[in-house]
């Protein structure tokens, strides 16, 4: 890899109290030197044959008086909130009045970082060596912009993107995000410093046949935005459990559909900032919330060691997990199935981050859209019907959730509703339709949609963030919540 120095693109700018600086750094593995398997799609990993366009960590970093925000998006499937605890710690941000906000995209070909892809089922893929460089370089770069802060304006736009020939949800109930936000940050000579842009659709138009390293559409859209607007850009995914997945044509490349739902959604944010007006106040501030999340997934559970590749264990009483322990607990699960006292816990977090007219959420995975916004009723079905005909097992919509949902308490007019937000726990399902099969491995899947429940902590999981961001946009201060600010 190259050094930092070299791939990072520093942009700044200035106005009324709030400063910026935004680049990115190259993260793509070297071929040659790391062994590398590409995340997503099954139990193990692929081996790349190449690189079709690189990978970045795309950064913002940004400061209003004694308080330092740092915002990362990286092009990966996901990154544990182990590797963001990291990489805070390299890049200076433990200290009272600054954080760092990490969300991967969710790209499906690029590569293990969770060590659920590798060889062979429940073996790792990630290579350490590559993960110590991406931090160690993404680290470099945010101390680098941090140097060179200057004041910034911001501006935020929100509005609808219809998803036809877009994005679509290939599971029941039909409800489909489209929802488009977007923030902008220019220097007082108006030259744009950086675009934030929110939207929710996995970036798997390159399917699991592929193994060629690519960004997949999030590569596209901020490549269109970058040479629109001269500017650095960030992508954050939204909910896009559900699945919400690419409604690519049929026939036609995927290389081609990649690149066209990145630059029709990248056009589409910048035709709503064009009618942004900045804010005369920004603004900034950050909160955050710890919290603890038990492990019910019984797949999970059979392979504990692969799991620890990217998140600490912890038993019941918070107590660290050791490796051999793991071991331990995984063999007296195929025996005799582990109680709730003996099963294993990660921590985890959900964020808050307040810049201007904007407001950040993160959550710690892949929520579903309806747990975000409702939608049960059909308002976001675009033309598809809420429950396939054909589903033998359809989701008792009479017990879906009522609201106010997390949308209804966003509390800003331009709400980013981030997923894979620092850390990557898999889907949250709503409890309503959590449905598996009582047995080591879940499977066969029950008929209907349930694949998302395979790749889930757990139905509690689902509870427990829900309830952290409700906390958090509650605005409520606490002084029993540790991790709270």
């Amino acid at each position: 890899m190259a050094s930092s120095a070299s791939l990072l693109l520093v942009l700044a700018a200035q106005a009324w109290g709030l400063s910026a600086a935004a680049g990115k750094v190259d993260i793509t593995p070297d071929l040659a030197r790391h062994n590398v398997y590409l995340a997503g799609f099954g139990a193990r990993g692929r081996r790349p044959s190449g690189v079709h366009d690189p990978l970045y960590a795309r950064l913002l970093v940004l400061k209003e008086g004694r308080r330092t925000v740092a915002l990362a998006s990286l092009d990966l499937l996901g990154f544990s909130h182990d590797d963001v605890e990291d990489l805070r710690r390299l890049a200076g941000f433990g200290a009272p009045g600054r954080y760092l906000f990490v969300a991967a995209t969710h790209v499906h070909s690029g590569p293990d970082t969770m060590g659920l892809w590798g060889p062979l089922p429940g073996l790792s893929g990630v290579d350490k060596a590559w993960m110590g460089e991406l931090k160690k370089n993404v680290a470099a770069a945010l101390r680098a912009l941090e140097a060179r802060l200057s004041e910034a304006s911001v501006a935020g736009w929100q509005g609808t993107l219809d998803p036809r020939g877009l994005c679509r949800d290939r599971r029941d109930p039909a409800v489909i995000d489209p929802d488009l936000a977007a923030l902008r940050f220019r220097g007082r000579d108006g030259r744009a410093v950086a675009t934030v842009v929110n939207w929710a659709c996995h970036p798997e138009v390159l399917g699991k046949e592929n193994r060629i390293i690519t960004a997949d559409f999030p590569g596209a859209l901020c490549a269109k935005v970058e040479r629109d607007t001269g500017g650095a850009c960030l992508f954050f995914n939204g909910p896009i459990g559900g699945l919400l997945i690419p409604d690519a044509a049929e026939g036609s490349s995927p290389w081609q559909e990649s690149e066209r739902i990145g630059e029709a959604v990248a056009g589409a944010a910048l035709r709503g900032l064009a009618k942004a007006l900045p804010a005369a106040r920004p603004g900034l501030s950050f909160r955050s919330l710890s919290v603890d999340v038990p492990v019910e997934n019984s797949r999970y559970l059979l392979f504990l060691p692969a799991l620890a590749a990217s998140h600490r264990l912890f038993d019941i009483r918070g107590r660290p997990l050791p490796l051999w322990k793991l071991y331990g607990l995984a063999y007296q699960h195929v025996l005799r199935r582990l109680q709730w006292a003996e099963r294993p816990w990660v921590k985890t977090e959900v964020a808050l981050v307040d810049v201007g007219a904007g407001r950040l959420l993160g959550l710690p995975g892949e929520p579903f859209p309806e747990l975000v916004l409702g939608g049960y009723g059909g308002k976001f079905s675009f033309g598809r019907p809420v429950l396939k005909p054909g589903n033998p097992d359809p989701p008792d919509l009479a017990r879906a959730p009522q609201g106010p949902y997390l949308k209804n308490l966003a509390g800003r007019p331009v709400a980013l509703f981030v997923g894979l937000a620092n850390d990557e726990l898999g889907y949250f399902v709503p409890e309503y339709d959590f449905k598996v099969r009582p047995n080591l491995t879940l499977t066969p899947r029950l008929p209907g949609d349930h694949y998302e429940e395979t790749n889930s902590l757990g139905p509690s999981a689902t509870k427990i963030v829900l309830n952290a961001a409700r906390y958090l946009l509650s605005d409520k201060r606490s002084a029993d919540r540790p991790h709270a600010q």
